[in-house]
């Protein structure tokens, strides 16, 4: 790999961390949004709230592996 590239994937990886960091913390938000007891508050909306939350953390995760695939390239290569 050249150093552009290995630039270039150190900055993915940095990214997608990032990326990640944001999507657990909007999944505890909305987690914590559809336990929380309030007026007027249906069981869709908590349905709602849940799955998004189980939706960004699945999309973490994904994000997650892609780092740790970069990151062993990144091994192998060094």
């Amino acid at each position: 790999m050249s150093k552009e590239m290995v630039k270039d994937t150190e900055d993915k990886i940095a990214d997608f961390k990032r990326f990640s960091f944001v999507l657990l913390s909007l999944s505890v938000f909305l987690y914590i949004g559809s336990i929380i007891p309030f007026e007027g508050k249906e069981t869709t909306d908590q349905l709602v709230l849940l799955s998004t939350s189980y939706i960004s953390i699945g999309i973490a995760l994904l994000f997650y592996r892609k780092i740790s695939k970069w990151k062993k390239l990144l091994k192998e290569e060094s």
